[in-house]
């Protein structure tokens, strides 16, 4: 069975909110940088969600598109946040893998290791 990179992308996101135990897990992929005013901007070119719907149900107010995007996320007052960029050969940012749920806490090391193994795969599925 061929997936597409998009059916790739969910199941990724899928396995993340799994592994970290989070309500929700984003994959986001960006468009190119673009300047907006001296400021640079990315525009998101696809995102794979995983929410668990009851948690999103009792959450209304926070938006998880904008998990892909560290400034907006920060202000969704969520008790937990974090994420990994995707980078390419030049260094520069292709996208964001995130987690999020409303309990506050810290990943362990070795969630964050998690994260980090969860994007590396994001990556080579994306340049694959």
């Amino acid at each position: 069975m061929n997936n597409s990179v998009e059916q790739d992308l969910d199941l990724l996101a899928n396995l993340t909110a799994r592994l970290l135990g989070t309500p929700v897990a984003s994959i986001t992929l960006y468009e190119a940088d673009h300047d907006e005013g001296g400021c640079a901007v990315q525009s998101v070119a696809h995102a794979a969600i995983s929410c668990d719907e009851s948690w999103a149900a009792s959450n209304p107010a926070v938006d998880v598109k904008q998990l892909g995007s560290p400034r907006s996320a920060m202000t969704q007052h969520l008790g937990l946040y974090a994420s990994v960029p995707m980078r390419n050969g030049d260094g520069s940012t292709i996208g964001m893998v995130a987690c999020a749920g409303d309990e506050a806490r810290e990943l362990s090391d070795q969630e964050l290791d998690v994260l980090k193994n969860i994007t590396a795969i994001a990556s080579a599925v994306i340049h694959a």
